[in-house]
């Protein structure tokens, strides 16, 4: 592994659970508070846009739904791409223009300040010429 000499990345952002007692895996500090905005969010569509009854198996797969797209959403999100450049960056993905399929009709409209302007620009040069 590459040695960092950057004092920021140095630090252990990871908590490995309590002294003694540490976790078979490595978690983030930034995925547990993504992950319970991420779950929460998960737990408020399935109750209220979906319906689902509240129980002890609905209420185990919210959190596993929570856990797997806190795990997609981590993968992208560290400390060099912040998660508001990562959201930022889907977003102006998502609504960049796109080329006109082959066979699409493409209607372009021209302002019609723009004509009179041409207009009256052309008239005023051809005035003095001969």
């Amino acid at each position: 592994m590459i040695d960092n000499d950057d004092m920021l990345h140095r630090v252990d952002r990871h908590y490995l659970g309590p002294t003694g007692l540490t976790l078979p895996f490595r978690l983030r500090y930034a995925a547990v508070g993504l992950g319970t905005v991420i779950t929460a969010a998960v737990f408020v569509i399935a109750r209220a846009i979906v319906h689902v009854p509240l129980g002890f198996q609905s209420l185990v797969v919210i959190v596993g739904i929570g856990v797997v797209i806190t795990a997609r959403v981590t993968k992208y999100v560290n400390a060099d791409r912040p998660l508001r450049s990562v959201t930022k960056a889907a977003w102006n993905d998502l609504t960049a223009p796109r080329p006109p399929r082959a066979g699409q009709t493409v209607v372009l409209h021209i302002p019609a300040s723009f004509h009179a302007s041409r207009s009256a620009h052309t008239a005023a040069s051809n005035e003095g010429t001969r």
